[in-house]
Parts: structure tokens; C-alpha cells; sequence
């Protein structure tokens, strides 16, 4: 029994000295996983930093050779001006586009390429007002009205093949407007006369340097008839020798004009409208001169003819196009400009007394 007791102490004791160092080796296990598991995040730190370091050095290289490169073309085209500006390009000019050079410039290489360069921007810059003015005018075109018929004739254009009929509608606002209502024989199928009361869909215009108004759509007493509106036509280069001229005037039309046959490249004879008499007052228009010339097809007296618009003719470049509505109210406000700064001046000269 006693010995039963000295062993039960003697295990007891080993127990209790074994506990501790178990413990102590386990920790001594753990604080061991710990310092390795720091040292290998430390070294994985490392070498991300290593990493971001190379990158970021690599991308600076990359980024200053940029700029090295950069300079480098820089430096190269301001030398290669700097060399080009003690020398001249001559360059050709075509005032008129005919394909023959009217005068040669003499600038530098430098001011050329400027030159483009800013005509390209200024391009650009024109094509979008072109169109941004366009969808204006043509909202602006647009118009609907309904009146009674005061006046009813037929008239020629020079944009129609048929004889147009011409209206003048007096409005329900009193106003009174000249209405094309189109080709003779289709509007006869309405019927019209004086006094009847019709509904007009078309859009503003101008014939014979007279504002009026093309009708796409006319309607009276349940009926309507459509239209198709004249195609401004293109214009397009002509030149030729003149065979022969002469002056005439125009149904609707101030003044004389002058016609003339020119004998073209590309059509053996040609009848011309070249515009207002008193245009070519200097200008020498005889038999064998030649003549450049913009013009659009129209009809004179029911024949197909040209319609001048510009003229290069005997070493002046000539205008005829008809004044728009808008030259004519530009021309008038630039009028009005002269006489008051003409008055101005005449108010500050001395006066004697």
C-alpha cells in the first residue's frame, strides 16, 4: 500500500515537470513558425519593393527617351527651316482655276507650310458655319400662307423649260406676296380665277432679282396640285472665242444685256447671257477675243443658252452675278456708313466765315 502511494507521487511529479516543458517547447515551436513566417513576408516586401522600384525606373527611362526623341524631331525640323529660310519656293497661282497659272510667288518654305496649314484650320472652320447657315436659311425658307388671288399671269424663267404661272396673293395679315405656283398646265387643272381664296406651301426665292415665293403645294376647294422646285444648277467652267455680240433687254428686266456666240472646245457654238451692258462699258468684246467664264445652263428666249455668273475676259475678271437681297442690304447700310462719316468729316473742316 505504501508502495502503492511512492509511485502514484513519483508519476504525479513526472506529470508535473513534463507539463511545463511541454508547454515550453510548444512555444518555442510557435515563437519558431513566427520568426519565419515574418522573415518570409519581410523578404516578399523586398522584393515588391524591388519590383515597383525597377518599373517605376524603367517607365522614367522610357518616358525621358520620349522626350529625348521628341526634341530630337523638333531640333531636326527647326534646322532643316533655319537652312531653308536663306532659300525661296516659287509658287504657282490660278486666280480663276482654269488650270493654267495666272502669276508665280516668290515666298519662303516656312511661311508656305504655315500657310497651308492655317488654310486647312480655316477650312475646316468654313465648312461647319456653311453648314450650321444652311439649316438656318432653310428653316428660315419655309412658308405656308393662305389668301385671295388679286392678279394672275403667266411668265418664262430662265430655270423653268415651261411657261410659270405667277400669282399675287393678297394675305389675311394685308400683306401681299408674288406667288410662282408653278408649270401652266398643271395649275389650269384648278381652275383658278381671280378672287378665290387658296393655301400656298413652297419657300422664299428669288426670279429676275425679284423676291418671291416657289410653291411646292397649292391647294383650292379640296383640290392641290405639287411641285417640283428648279434645281439651282452648278456652275461650270466655260471658255471660248467670241463670234459675235449684241445687246437686248429682258421681259421684267432694268436695261440692256449683253448675248454673245462663242465658239467652245467643248460645243462648237454657244449662246451666252453675259450680263448687264454697262458691265463691258471698257471692255474689249470683239469677234476672236477670248473669254473664260463660270456660268449655269438656262434658256434665252426659249433656247438653251448660258447664264454667266463671272467673267475673265481681255485681263479683268468681271461680276455679274445678281445682287442677293442680303448684298443689297449690306450695300445700302455701307452707303449710309459713307454718307454719315462724310458728313462727320464735313462738320470738322474749318468753316469760313
Amino acid at each position: 500500500m505504501v508502495l502503492n502511494k511512492q509511485m502514484l507521487l513519483t508519476s504525479a511529479f513526472s506529470l508535473a515537470v513534463a507539463m511545463p516543458l511541454s508547454v515550453m517547447a510548444d512555444d518555442n515551436k510557435s515563437s519558431s513558425e513566427k520568426g519565419q513566417t515574418g522573415s518570409s513576408a519581410q523578404s516578399r516586401n523586398d522584393r515588391d519593393a524591388d519590383y515597383s522600384e525597377k518599373k517605376h525606373d524603367k517607365h522614367q527611362a522610357k518616358h525621358q527617351g520620349k522626350n529625348k526623341q521628341h526634341s530630337q524631331d523638333h531640333t531636326r525640323n527647326m534646322s532643316r527651316y533655319k537652312l531653308d529660310m536663306d532659300g525661296w519656293v516659287h509658287v504657282g497661282v490660278d486666280y480663276d482655276r482654269d488650270g493654267f497659272y495666272d502669276a508665280v510667288e516668290t515666298i519662303f518654305l516656312y511661311d508656305l507650310e504655315k500657310a497651308q496649314n492655317e488654310s486647312r484650320k480655316r477650312s475646316d472652320d468654313m465648312k461647319k458655319q456653311a453648314q450650321r447657315d444652311m439649316q438656318r436659311r432653310g428653316n428660315r425658307r419655309q412658308v405656308q400662307l393662305s389668301g385671295e388671288i388679286q392678279q394672275l399671269q403667266t411668265k418664262r424663267i430662265m430655270s423653268a423649260e415651261q411657261k410659270q404661272v405667277l400669282a399675287k396673293i393678297e394675305t389675311k395679315e394685308g400683306q401681299t406676296q408674288r406667288v410662282f405656283l408653278g408649270p401652266q398646265e398643271r395649275v389650269s387643272q384648278l381652275n383658278l380665277d381671280k378672287g378665290d381664296d387658296i393655301q400656298i406651301k413652297g419657300v422664299k426665292g428669288r426670279v429676275n432679282n425679284q423676291s418671291a415665293i416657289m410653291a411646292q403645294f397649292v391647294s383650292f376647294n379640296g383640290q392641290s396640285i405639287q411641285n417640283e422646285l428648279p434645281r439651282q444648277q452648278k456652275l461650270r467652267k466655260f471658255k471660248g472665242d467670241i463670234v459675235s455680240t449684241r445687246k437686248t433687254s429682258f421681259q421684267g428686266r432694268d436695261g440692256k444685256f449683253v448675248v454673245a456666240k462663242l465658239e467652245t472646245p467643248q460645243e462648237k457654238m454657244v449662246q451666252v447671257n453675259l450680263g448687264p451692258a454697262d458691265s463691258f462699258e471698257d471692255v474689249d468684246l470683239s469677234e476672236g477675243t477670248s473669254i473664260k467664264l463660270l456660268a449655269r445652263r438656262g434658256t434665252i428666249n426659249g433656247q438653251e443658252a448660258l447664264i454667266a455668273q463671272l467673267i475673265r475676259v481681255d485681263g479683268q475678271s468681271i461680276d455679274v452675278r445678281e445682287p442677293t437681297e442680303r448684298s443689297l442690304r449690306k450695300t445700302k447700310q455701307k452707303s449710309r456708313s459713307d454718307s454719315e462719316n462724310t458728313t462727320a468729316q464735313n462738320d470738322q473742316q474749318p468753316r469760313i466765315r
